[in-house]
């Protein structure tokens, strides 16, 4: 197999089972830090970031929501529908030298953090299974 990039994270396990991550810095209108954190890759999220309700207004991006007629409504796999809070934010994939510009999201009591199909559309991803990383090819564009 051939040498891929050095940019790469460990997955995570939960479970016993190992999740794919990427270390990634949200910088909102509160939080100045730039320290990475990592989150789960899925790409059954449909969006670009999914942030836990708690980081979201920890980083100040409740300070810069959009209206509300602009929030995008979601849907659980039971099929309740709820209304995601939206806000524009800069994410950056420091390890990469990245920087994106994407839709936010969270909703009432979400604890999860989540890089969906939206983000993903900007690079090439490998999910190494056999050795549990995650690597950043390069940036699509």
């Amino acid at each position: 197999m051939e040498n891929h990039s050095q940019v790469s994270w460990p997955y995570l396990t939960r479970d016993h089972h190992g999740i794919p991550v990427l270390g990634v810095t949200v910088i909102g209108p509160l939080k100045p830090d730039r320290a990475e954190r990592l989150i789960r890759v899925d790409t059954g999220y449909e969006g670009f970031l999914l942030l836990s309700e708690k980081h979201y207004e920890q980083i100040g991006l409740h300070l810069a929501e959009l209206p509300r007629r602009y929030w995008p409504e979601g849907a659980t796999v039971t099929g309740e529908v709820f209304r995601l809070r939206r806000a524009v934010a800069i994410v950056l994939v420091p390890q990469a030298g990245l920087e994106f510009q994407g839709y936010v999201d969270t909703f009432r009591g979400n604890p999860e953090d989540l890089i969906g199909l939206g983000f993903l559309q900007n690079v090439r991803l490998l999910l190494e299974g056999p050795r549990q990383r995650t690597h950043i090819l390069s940036e699509i564009g």
